[in-house]
């Protein structure tokens, strides 16, 4: 390599071969990352690694901002989550469930009057949790060379100024893509739906609610939806954009940031993901039942396909919120959400492994930063 990265070690609980981990993949990870630096695939790297509710992998390298004179890439900095937001939101429908205020085949219509028309009055909470409402998928989700960023485009609106338009009703315009129930369409304007929802419910907003019944509780103490301006140098970005957006605040009328918007750390994220692979409950604070986790967690789509992102899959498995797919070396039952920027939550229950990191990179989504390394830590479980 032509440039020295520096590894940067956080507080572990314990030594890797005292829960059954070889040592030697850990260096071999941080190799791997380290040349993808050097190469310039990645700004940074960092990740966390525990078995049995044990840390024993706490690492960061490479820059927290884009210019050359930027601050390290710490264990401990805060980064966008993007899509991982999902996982959260999902975890807070099954809450609802669990408190007897939704049922899951519940038409979503009967929450949210828009949604009452012949067209959308089949779309139920399961269609919005596993992407099977029919609702116009992401921009690029089918490869499409110019891309429509209308859900995109009416947050940044709100963003700037605010607007009496009625942003449910802009996403539900238009005819569905398919019928419910009928295919996969990953859609980020479905969990904004589902945001509302919870909003309408609980009778805060989406995210005051995820605040007070999973970060605080959690102790999730550098996760937000919006940053303190004390703590806006702490976050990675690789864009000016991303460094923009740190000072919005949440405008009540806009869509709900419940698809992808909560900044948090990988101890933070950790926490989250040690709390499901505990059966919803960490520290003796219980989030979510045990019988919730494991419907969450389970396979509910049969025959259904995935045409998006260059994709054909006939049979896609999803659970409710979290993506069921079983990559490289994970083991059968292992769930997991990704997220754009690029960073992902991945839960082994057969290991009792979970493994968070952030991958911030100026040139877009690699497997080798995404997939390559995933496969390198599953390989040193002894």
């Amino acid at each position: 390599m032509s440039n020295i990265v520096t590894i940067q070690k956080g507080r572990i609980d314990v030594k890797p071969e005292e829960v059954g981990y070889d040592e030697q993949k850990l260096e071999a990870l941080n190799q791997h990352y380290s040349k993808l630096i050097d190469r310039g695939t990645l700004q940074g790297a960092s990740y966390l690694i525990s078995r049995k509710g044990q840390v024993f992998a706490r690492c960061s390298m490479g820059k927290l901002r884009p210019d050359q004179n930027s601050e390290e890439l710490k264990p401990d900095s805060i980064r966008k989550t993007y899509s991982i937001t999902k996982a959260f939101t999902a975890v807070a429908i099954g809450q609802l469930i669990d408190r007897g205020l939704l049922f899951l085949h519940q038409s979503a219509a009967s929450i949210l009057p828009e949604l009452d028309t012949d067209k959308h009055r089949a779309i139920t909470i399961f269609h919005l949790l596993t992407h099977t409402s029919g609702l116009r998928g992401d921009p690029g989700f089918h490869n499409e060379p110019y891309t429509l960023p209308w859900f995109e485009w009416m947050v940044r609106e709100f963003d700037k100024q605010g607007t009496d338009m009625n942003w449910i009703k802009v996403i539900l315009s238009g005819p569905l893509q398919r019928m419910p129930g009928k295919e996969w369409i990953y859609s980020t304007s479905a969990y904004a739906l589902l945001g509302a929802i919870i909003a309408k419910l609980s009778g805060k907003s989406y995210e005051d609610y995820v605040r007070d019944e999973i970060l605080l509780p959690l102790g999730m103490e550098r996760s937000f939806f919006v940053v303190p301006e004390e703590l806006h140098d702490e976050v990675c970005a690789t864009n000016s954009w991303e460094v923009e957006q740190l000072g919005k605040p949440i405008n009540g009328d806009a869509p709900p940031k419940a698809g992808n918007g909560l900044f948090s750390t990988l101890d933070d994220l950790w926490k989250f993901g040690q709390m499901m692979l505990n059966g919803g409950e960490l520290n003796g604070k219980r989030i979510l039942s045990k019988r919730a986790v494991e419907l969450q967690t389970s396979n509910h789509l049969h025959d259904i396909p995935h045409q998006g992102w260059g994709s054909s899959i006939k049979n896609y498995p999803f659970g409710l919120g979290w993506s069921l797919e079983h990559y490289d070396l994970c083991s059968r039952g292992t769930y997991s959400h990704e997220g754009f920027g690029h960073c992902g939550l991945f839960i082994d229950p057969v290991e009792e492994l979970v493994f968070v990191f952030f991958a911030p990179s100026p040139v877009g989504y690699t497997h080798e930063s995404v997939l390559m390394p995933r496969a390198i830590v599953w390989s040193g479980l002894l």
